[in-house]
């Protein structure tokens, strides 16, 4: 199994969509959560949790090589 690294370079350098799903499978779930308990909003929770994984396909190819994902999210 792929690490989230690994799944992040290859998203970045040959742009995986399959790549990029399995990092969003993986940790949607936390994000909402994590939005969920400071927003207050399910709503809102779900707008933020889409704007982190775009905020996520934008930086891709720029976080550093050692980055842990799920603090970075």
């Amino acid at each position: 199994m792929p690490t989230d690294e690994e799944r992040l370079r290859r998203y970045a350098t040959e742009c995986s969509e399959e790549a990029f799903r399995e990092l969003v499978d993986t940790h949607v779930d936390l994000v909402h959560s994590v939005a969920w308990r400071q927003t207050g909003d399910p709503h809102a929770a779900k707008d933020v949790a889409q704007s982190v994984f775009a905020d996520l396909a934008g930086k891709a190819a720029r976080l550093p090589r050692g980055t842990v994902l799920p603090g970075w999210l």
